[in-house]
């Protein structure tokens, strides 16, 4: 069972970084969208440029806030199957196949 409480710490581990790049990219996207209005009030084309850049990332790092979401659960659903017994069942499972 030993092996399975380090798996659990290094999902744990994994989940918090995860969470933590998701707070990043989302106050990261906040930022850049900010910027993206604040900009596009200017009458100047490079700066409308600019601001067209700044849009772009903020929707890639929207993405990626929603990527960790998405890993953070799968962790977290793995983490529950372990508590449940069920990881080591589908393995032992397999063995017998």
């Amino acid at each position: 069972m030993d092996k399975y409480h380090d798996l659990k710490n290094t999902l744990s581990y994994i989940h918090s970084e995860l969470n933590r790049v998701e707070t990043m990219a989302g106050t990261l996207s906040a930022i850049e969208r900010d910027h993206y209005n604040k900009l596009t009030n200017f009458d100047h084309r490079e700066l409308v440029d600019i601001a067209v850049e700044e849009q772009n990332a903020a929707r890639q790092l929207g993405t990626m806030k929603h990527m960790c979401l998405a890993m953070a659960e799968k962790i977290e659903g793995i983490k529950n199957a372990i508590d449940r017994g069920e990881l080591g069942e589908s393995a032992q499972h397999a063995e017998t196949h």
